[in-house]
């Protein structure tokens, strides 16, 4: 198991040593795949870990854009194919009522310095959306991104109901885009980066 591996695994196993539960709130994308194949192998008590994702493309689960498909290829296999998981896309209901905080955010970030499916041209149209004061809740776009779909996603109230954020940066061009994004308010991460209410923990997989 990697070093960023162990350190999920660490989390989740505190929370599950402390209350009997955990949450795990998953992002899409390539930068988690290997830290999925690694905790897929784990024994964590996967029966007692609520996933659900931090945001998806609406498409369908079977998709090749799917970020549920790419938890049920990568994480829900071997040891953690008896995990809980709840959709996003399908269930937000159900997802609104996963117990908060949750014990583990994992997020990734793009080029353009989006995470989840917070986008640069929202800071335009929906400023709210990075709003720490914002009622916590699910959003839904218009299509976004590559490859561009209609989107699903947290919002940044939501996302910092967290008790551990982990940020994964997978090269070194998004590494320059997050130094930048600490004081460029055109930027999503910025919102992200400079609120008081959660440390944000990043991690390179490069």
């Amino acid at each position: 198991m990697n070093n960023n591996s162990a350190r999920i695994y660490s989390i989740l196993s505190y929370a599950i040593k402390n209350k009997g539960s955990a949450s795990f709130i998953a992002s899409g994308g390539s930068s988690p795949v290997p830290i999925f194949k690694d905790l897929s192998t784990s024994n964590l008590d996967w029966a007692n870990i609520e996933v659900t994702l931090v945001d998806d493309r609406s498409v369908n689960k079977s998709h090749v854009d799917s970020n549920e498909k790419l938890l049920n290829d990568n994480l829900f296999i071997n040891k953690a194919s008896n995990a809980s998981f709840i959709s996003l896309k399908s269930d937000p209901s159900e997802v609104h009522k996963i117990k908060q905080p949750y014990d583990l955010m994992l997020l990734g970030m793009g080029e353009d310095a989006h995470f989840a499916s917070l986008f640069p041209s929202m800071i335009n149209t929906n400023i709210e959306y990075f709003n720490i004061d914002s009622k916590p809740e699910i959003i839904y776009t218009e299509p976004l991104g590559s490859p561009q779909h209609e989107r699903i996603s947290m919002n940044l109230a939501m996302i910092l109901n967290s008790k551990n954020i982990i940020l994964l940066v997978s090269n070194s061009k998004k590494l320059d885009v997050l130094t930048k994004a600490k004081t460029n308010k055109n930027l999503p991460l910025y919102y992200l980066l400079n609120q008081k209410l959660v440390d944000i923990e990043i991690l390179k997989t490069y």
